[in-house]
Formats: structure tokens, sequence, C-alpha cells
């Protein structure tokens, strides 16, 4: 309820619509909405959000698995983020990747789906990845300028909402794929990088 009024404020005058800094940016005008917020999705599907939280690199590894086919070539993050756009074997470089960089694997499964489902981004769910970010930036600031006791209390908390909304993503990911008709439970396969 109370995301929805940051979406309806209109702009001050002589100041321009809010702009955001991000990849989702395109995907504005997309006429499709999520069929669960990310703040709901924990509640619609508890069991694969459970599995998400504990098995969280598993459960990445499987949205992947099923967007990239058995056959199909692997890039990493779907060839979304500059790190690597060269096609690579599948395995070792599917497993590190959900290993070593969860976060960045989890928003590109749930950017590719935005894509190939025409979804815009909830307003809402922009507000809880924003949090967790800054929690995390004011985490390495409390390991920079606090005591240690402190600095270890910021970073288990960044950690925690970390896993808690990387578990919600993938949920609402998931979520999605079970109940938009347009997907028909199946998930849209990989043809090339993203843009």
């Amino acid at each position: 309820v109370g995301c929805r009024n940051f979406q309806e404020r209109q702009p001050r005058p002589g100041q321009n619509k809010r702009n955001m800094p991000h990849a989702l940016e395109g995907f504005r005008d997309e006429p499709n909405e999520w069929k669960t917020t990310m703040l709901k999705s924990c509640c619609n599907s508890p069991g694969y959000f459970c599995c998400a939280c504990f098995c969280c690199p598993c459960v990445i590894y499987q949205q992947r698995n099923k967007i990239i086919g058995e056959d199909g070539k692997y890039q990493c993050c779907l060839g979304m983020f500059p790190c690597c756009q060269s096609n690579c074997p599948k395995i070792p470089c599917l497993c590190c990747e959900v290993i070593c960089c969860p976060g960045l694997a989890a928003s590109a499964n749930r950017i590719f789906i935005m894509q190939k489902l025409h979804i815009q981004p909830d307003p809402c769910d922009e507000y809880i990845i924003c949090c967790s970010n800054i929690m995390q930036c004011l985490a390495i600031c409390a390991r920079i300028f606090c005591d240690p006791e402190i600095a270890d209390v910021m970073e288990n908390i960044a950690d925690i909402l970390f896993c808690i909304v990387l578990s919600c993503m993938q949920t609402q990911t998931n979520y999605e794929i079970k109940n938009n008709p347009r997907a028909h439970g199946e998930w849209p396969k990989f043809q090339g990088a993203m843009r």
C-alpha cells in the first residue's frame, strides 16, 4: 500500500520524472505486472521461499538451467552484465556464478523473465532491493568506522536481509512462471545475450 504512493507522486514544477539509475528503466512502459510482489512472494509460495532461503545457489542454478536448457549455450549472467560476454562451458562456470555472485545471477534470471513476459518493475520491489543494497553499504562503513562488535552485528543484519531479499526475488520469479498465462508454466529459453 505505502509503496504505491511513491509511484503516484507527481513531479514538482521544473522537476523531471524520477529516473531509475539501472537496467530496469527500459521496462517502465511494459504492459504487464508481476503476479506477486517480492513482499508477498514468501506468503504466496512459502515452500519455495524456504528452499530459496536455505539453498540459494541450488535454486538459482535450477532456474538458470531451465532458462538455458540442457543443450543451450551458457553466458555469465545471461550476457546482461559486462563481466563475461563470451560463451563458456556451463559446468563449472554456472556453478561458480551462482556461488560467487548469487545476487547478480538471480537478478539476471529475474530481468530475463521481465524481458520475455513484458513485466514492468514493481516500485515496492525496487525499494526492497535498494534497502538491501544500502544495508550492505552501511555494513562496510561500520567495518571501517565502528568497533568490531558493532561491525559484526551490522554485517550479520545486512547478510540476513540480503538472503531474505534474494529468496523473495527467486520466489517471485518462480511464481510468475507458474501463474502467468503467457508462460504456461514453461520457462522462456535464452537465445543470446540480453540487451
